[in-house]
């Protein structure tokens, strides 16, 4: 019979380390999530009546004639890649896509059933990404909700040579680093966040944060955005 092996007492101190850095890692995660939760929705104490509001809102919204195509100027057929943002899926942005393609532009979803973790969101972005933009032939604009813009701007990173414009409706709170060069950030808030913000095109509207998406102002302003973007198209020698 062999003696049972006592671990190295440094084996015990990496496998400590290691244990505590991935529950730091978990708990960052936590923090970051509840942290853009409370942003999105408020203290839990007044989600009843945010609730209200909300339908209020949603109420007052089906009436305004942008969500009929006025005034709003007709699209020129770009490619759009569609970011959900905390807590979100392709379902909760299927207005905004329903609302994108009848007014002349070709949105697509990313294929997220729901963003808990916006690094998830790399792989699935990316693939759409490319496929939408080598269909269309031209460079693709992203349009991300909160923290879905951090997830925009790793992949535009990587994939610059497939995006023109990244469009943020609703800023997180742990920032991304800045866009690459070439690719234009602008920023759609209901809050002046001066410091995140600072150096790039940011317009501000009424209304509550969590329904930036389907707001008829940030809708018009979107549109506006859109039409001024020039048509990029593809270069040739892009990798495949």
């Amino acid at each position: 019979m062999q003696p049972s092996q006592t671990p190295d007492s440094s084996d015990l101190v990496l496998e400590a380390a290691r244990l505590i850095r991935s529950a730091s890692s978990m708990l960052d995660q936590a923090t970051d999530s509840i942290n853009q939760m409370l942003r999105t929705f408020g203290l839990p104490l007044f989600w009843s009546y945010s609730a209200l509001e909300a339908a209020a809102e949603l109420v007052h919204y089906s009436f305004d004639p942008v969500y009929r195509g006025r005034n709003v100027r007709f699209g020129d057929g770009k490619p759009i890649v569609l970011v959900p943002g905390h807590l979100g899926g392709d379902v909760t942005l299927e207005p905004l896509l329903i609302w994108l393609r009848a007014t002349g532009y070709r949105p697509a979803r990313s294929n997220v059933l729901i963003n808990i973790n916006d690094r998830s969101l790399d792989e699935p972005l990316a693939a759409v990404l490319r496929s939408t933009a080598q269909r269309i032939g031209r460079k693709a604009v992203i349009i991300a909700l909160n923290t879905g813009l951090r997830a925009a701007i790793r992949v535009a990173e990587v994939e610059r040579d497939f995006v023109s414009d990244v469009i943020a409706l609703g800023l997180p709170d742990q920032m991304p680093p800045e866009p690459p060069s070439g690719v234009r950030l602008h920023v759609v808030e209901n809050a002046w966040r001066t410091p995140a913000a600072a150096g790039h095109n940011v317009y501000l509207v009424r209304g509550a944060r969590a329904l930036l998406s389907i707001n008829p102002e940030t809708l018009g302003i979107v549109s506006g955005i859109l039409r001024n973007i020039p048509i990029t198209l593809l270069d040739r020698d892009a990798p495949a």
